[in-house]
């Protein structure tokens, strides 16, 4: 705009420039007449430029119109965020056992084997390394082992101590009374005695608790009480509890809650806050470092007891993510499929 002004004063300049004398003009080469024919040609300049000025701004205007300030201009056409199709997370119904052992107890390889091959063969007995054991079963999946601890032994009809234990009149009564009535086990003041062969002799024993074995496993919401749900003694009475069809146990002074839930069971602290799950569904990341929040296994094991082939999750900022279900015998696939 500034250059076109600038031609167009010039040429102005030149045309009214009264003093000019008559030989400049004659000088350059220019005479009277042409004149009229710069001023034309300015005329049309300041109007062309005008006209593309205007074209500018125009293009301008129109540029800025087409475009919403503070939204991008590519945007997708379904606002609805889709997730990749990869498998996420697994589930597996779990038929391995799992040992909880009593405090200094051994029960390892060998135990364990012949604890399997005796549940295997329907044996309530079995005998590691000169140490007999017996199998109480405890509720859905679970088993109590006792070790059996001899307190005498029959032969041939001869009933005799082992080692240093004392048989009162009244305990042998109660033997010779269980043996003629081919009990395994009986009660006499409080306790119970467990009757086994040892090859051709028949002993009597106490019982000690040593070991848990459950298909199902605890998992506490928080991490710091993973001490408290892996001893025994918990196992033990959550167990008890279950074999009897109880709704709450205690552990050492605290009371808990048992809630039968899809897949398993919801336990609670004297408060009702939600404390542990107990349930024989593995739910596992498919990455390593991955932590599956308790609220979302839940949810897969709830999916899974009912049947879905699908189920929507809502985190805890509300975020809604849906999931698919794919079945393969005994194990799934968890997939997500879109988060809205």
């Amino acid at each position: 705009m500034d250059i076109a002004r600038s031609v167009y004063d010039t040429s102005l300049v030149q045309v009214t420039n009264k003093t000019a004398s008559k030989e400049a003009v004659l000088s350059s080469n220019y005479s009277l007449h042409t004149f009229p024919i710069l001023s034309y040609n300015s005329a049309v300049m300041k109007t062309n430029i005008k006209k593309l000025l205007l074209t500018i701004v125009l293009f301008a205007l129109v540029t800025a119109c087409s475009v919403t300030p503070g939204e991008p201009t590519d945007l997708p056409s379904d606002q609805n965020t889709t997730a990749p199709s990869t498998p996420s997370t697994s589930a597996i119904l779990n038929k391995n056992m799992i040992y909880t052992n009593k405090e200094s107890e051994l029960f390892e390889g060998n135990q364990r084997t012949a604890f399997l091959t005796a549940l295997e063969n329907g044996k309530q007995q079995f005998s590691v390394n000169q140490v007999n054991y017996s199998i109480d079963a405890l509720g859905e999946g679970s088993y109590r082992i006792f070790r059996l601890v001899p307190i005498a032994e029959s032969l041939l009809g001869n009933l005799e101590a082992v080692g240093e234990n004392l048989l009162p009149e009244e305990l042998i009564e109660a033997i010779q009374t269980a043996l003629a009535e081919d009990a395994q086990l009986f009660e006499h003041q409080g306790i119970t005695y467990e009757i086994s062969k040892d090859r051709k002799a028949t002993q009597i024993s106490t019982r000690s608790d040593a070991v848990i074995v459950s298909t199902f496993y605890v998992e506490p919401y928080d991490r710091q009480n993973n001490e408290i749900i892996h001893t025994h003694e918990f196992m033990l009475n959550l167990g008890l509890a279950l074999e009897r069809g109880e709704k709450n146990f205690s552990y050492e002074e605290d009371q808990y809650g048992i809630l039968t839930v899809p897949g398993g069971y919801s336990i609670t602290d004297s408060e009702l806050n939600l404390f542990a799950e107990y349930s024989n569904i593995y739910v596992i990341p498919q990455g390593s470092n991955e932590d599956i929040p308790l609220a979302f296994k839940n949810k897969v094991r709830e999916a899974i007891e009912t049947d879905m082939d699908g189920f929507v999750y809502t985190d805890n900022t509300g975020q809604q993510t849906e999931y698919q279900i794919e079945q393969l015998e005994d194990s799934w696939t968890i997939t997500q499929v879109s988060a809205r």
